[in-house]
């Protein structure tokens, strides 16, 4: 080696901690700073598949679809991650670019060659079926003109949203996210006391808070029927529920077992998506719950548990059997 020249060696680790930074950002919902992160991390390690997951959905959180796209497109080429976990993700971008077009090729060519698990079967049949229509629709001059900022006719949006497949109405209401929303005010809250998926509900008061629309409304879940104010609620990520739970869990799990406090904030959150906006008592003894059922999958628990907490249990067993809309 010549006098001054010297080789570059990165810190140990480094990847992994950009990795990490990165996902605590994308939890904080500062996506400029996790994009900046994985950015960083993907320079060292290239073929990183959280890496590179998340370097596509901070990109995507920022509306950068098109960057986002380039990334997946070269996941799936060059064999980077499970398969069809990508081929997810690249779904979920291409519905947000509206390339209804690729998405036909692409659940077709899984068809063809039959990669598709059976549990999600139904649902990418559902996906293709509608992307099909859309595509008929723009080609088709004697369809209605569309509604703006959506890809299809506000007839085919009220079908949808009243009777289409969970995954139609998840991508209406994403849509739905990217334009002037209070045209749609009524229907959204009439979507809120009707029979439909609870993180579909959850979804569209979102969409009413994020526009700062000024209503009261009445809302229907899991059997309860109240009325909210939407300018009064908080944020999903900032519920009572949310805050309440990480900071008892944190104290019972985090620095005996971080693994396990992981995995009981991981069914936290899903479940305080479902369940936003309800206002849940006795939240330490929902913490018990959490931290017993973690326990319990490490067989480290063998008593009984006492009535309440077996209620809770039975509440939080119910919340894990209902499936969330994904693409």
């Amino acid at each position: 080696m010549k006098k001054n020249e010297h080789k570059v060696i990165p810190f140990p680790h480094l990847g992994e901690l950009l990795m990490k930074k990165g996902m605590e950002a994308m939890e904080e919902k500062n996506y400029k700073e996790a994009y900046r992160y994985f950015d960083q991390g993907i320079q060292i390690e290239p073929d990183h598949e959280d890496i590179n997951i998340g370097l596509a959905l901070s990109l995507v959180e920022l509306g950068r679809y098109q960057e986002a796209k380039v990334i997946v497109k070269r996941m799936m080429e060059q064999g980077i991650g499970d398969y069809f976990h990508v081929i997810n993700i690249y779904l979920m971008i291409l519905l947000q670019l509206n390339e209804h077009g690729e998405i036909i090729h692409v659940i077709e060519a899984l068809f063809d060659e039959q990669q598709i698990p059976p549990e999600r079967v139904e649902s990418l049949e559902n996906l293709l079926a509608m992307s099909k229509r859309i595509v008929g629709q723009q080609t088709d001059p004697s369809q209605p003109s569309q509604t703006e900022g959506l890809p299809i006719d506000e007839t085919e949006v009220l079908r949808i949203l009243e009777n289409g497949t969970i995954e139609e109405q998840l991508y209406i209401l994403s849509s739905l996210s990217n334009q002037n929303i209070r045209p749609w005010t009524d229907v959204l809250c009439q979507y809120l006391i009707e029979e439909k998926h609870p993180f579909l509900k959850t979804l569209a008061l979102s969409l009413l808070r994020e526009q700062e629309v000024n209503k009261t409304v009445e809302l229907d879940k899991f059997g309860q029927r109240w009325t909210v104010n939407i300018e009064d609620l908080p944020k999903v990520e900032e519920t009572e529920f949310l805050k309440m739970l990480q900071k008892e869990l944190s104290e019972k799990l985090e620095h005996n077992d971080p693994i396990m406090y992981e995995q009981a904030m991981e069914m936290v959150k899903r479940h305080n998506i479902l369940l936003y906006p309800l206002n849940i008592d006795h939240l330490s003894i929902w913490a018990e719950a959490y931290e017993r059922l973690v326990k319990e999958a490490y067989g480290l628990v063998w008593d009984e548990p006492d009535e309440e907490i077996s209620g809770i249990l039975e509440e939080i067993r119910k919340l894990e059997g209902i499936t969330f809309p994904v693409i």
